[in-house]
């Protein structure tokens, strides 16, 4: 018994630690914005913006990556889908390292890059909502949602490695160096931690629900003659609704106040690269801080309290917080984005156990999937650039607010109404 659970805990830890992997890299991508588009794009206008779409290239592709790695984690078991999906990490982020400038290639680099992070969007399609599957089956009844914030809280950690070996890089080398040649280094350091996670990932064994569930669940689908995708698409469309809405809430707010305020305050402030990427830091870090606590608040009180809670503080916090993000007060400016980080890292820490609940064991790693990676395309992957072309559109500093609290209302209050929460019915019984 002690060697069983001393084997699950491994497999648990080494599931959450994925997480880091899949955000350094994506983080990594828009932290380094500005320095990808002196590289590859040196001579227009408009070089930031192309580097952000292609950021958002690889979010378009999550949705292929969710259909082929959620049939996988379906049908051949949760840890065979994640040890692919790391090999195929590595794989991007060491091409875009090593990959030349426009100096060298002229436009085919940025073309390179951008076929890369289709591959990386791909790889991940399922990384995420696999590990909370993996997580939240794993877990102990009332603790889930503290279990499963696991992955929620190791993403944000994801984004402070991110921007926190940018900003080491930069302070040694120096702004100059970093947009000409050092971003390539925080790429390596991606590429060999995925490298490291391919060995690790060997010794997890699978969740006890999809050891339980296997035979019965595969004979049930071979019988019908359906597939997971199949399955979840004719049995479990309300609870992908519902991973939709949660996930397109939990997106548009982590993507903004985590992933692209370096970049909003470099372009807004005109401030130089250091200056922002230490902002990015106060960011991540109140994010991790803040995200175990939201996950034991989620049981405490329930999934839908919870996320009532976390609606109404991103709504109000959204228009006065970006305002302050323009002060010349440097502390101003730190509270500032560490207020807006809160709400959007308790959202996740949520959303890690409340997502996965919404269905049963079969099709559950199809079906969040799918859900998760369609809200992740378009109001994640395609938030940095949309909010950035409306700053420049309209002049206005605040149209990331503006678009923070539309999504929170229009996606977020029939999210809560239309939820199942398994912690208020486990208190019925």
């Amino acid at each position: 018994m002690r060697t069983e659970y001393s084997k699950r805990s491994l497999s648990m830890f080494i599931a959450a630690s994925g997480t880091i992997i899949e955000w350094f890299d994506y983080s990594l991508f828009f932290y380094l914005a500005m320095s990808l588009s002196h590289t590859f794009y040196p001579e227009m206008d408009s070089s930031l913006l192309i580097v952000l779409g292609t950021g958002s290239v690889g979010f378009l592709f999550r949705p292929l990556g969710a259909v082929v790695f959620g049939h996988i984690g379906d049908a051949k078991g949760r840890t065979v889908s994640l040890v692919i999906s790391a090999g195929l990490m590595s794989l991007s982020m060491l091409g875009i390292a090593l990959m030349p400038g426009y100096d060298t290639i002229g436009i085919w680099g940025g073309v390179a890059v951008l076929l890369l992070r289709a591959l990386a969007g791909f790889s991940v399609g399922a990384e995420y909502t696999g590990i909370m599957v993996y997580l939240m089956e794993s877990a102990r009844p009332h603790r889930r949602a503290l279990t499963a914030s696991w992955a929620a809280a190791n993403s944000e950690i994801g984004a402070l490695l991110a921007v926190g070996s940018s900003a080491i890089t930069t302070s040694i080398v120096g702004s100059a160096a970093l947009n000409t040649w050092a971003w390539r280094i925080p790429f390596i350091c991606g590429a060999i931690l995925a490298a490291i996670m391919l060995p690790l990932r060997k010794f997890m064994v699978e969740s006890p629900a999809m050891h339980k569930k296997a035979t019965e669940m595969r004979s049930e689908i071979v019988g019908k003659k359906e597939g997971p995708l199949t399955y979840v698409l004719r049995h479990q469309r309300r609870s992908m609704l519902v991973t939709f809405l949660i996930s397109t809430v939990g997106s548009a707010t982590y993507f903004l106040t985590i992933t692209y305020l370096p970049t909003y305050i470099e372009t807004v402030d005109s401030g130089d690269s250091q200056m922002a990427l230490n902002y990015g830091i106060i960011a991540a870090v109140s994010a991790i801080l803040v995200t175990p606590f939201f996950g034991l608040l989620s049981d405490l009180i329930g999934r839908r309290r919870s996320f009532t809670v976390l609606l109404v503080a991103v709504i109000t916090l959204a228009i006065p917080g970006y305002s302050l993000l323009t002060s010349p007060n440097i502390l101003v400016l730190a509270g500032a984005v560490a207020v807006l980080a809160i709400p959007a890292a308790g959202w996740s820490a949520a959303a890690a156990s409340a997502i996965p609940e919404q269905f049963p064991t079969q099709g559950r790693y199809s079906g969040m999937a799918i859900g998760y990676n369609l809200a992740t395309v378009i109001f994640g992957g395609l938030t940095p650039p949309l909010v950035t072309w409306l700053i420049q559109s309209t002049g206005h500093v605040l149209a990331p607010a503006f678009y923070a609290s539309a999504v929170a209302i229009i996606a977020g209050i029939p999210a809560i109404i239309l939820m199942g929460d398994t912690v208020k019915d486990q208190k019925r019984k």
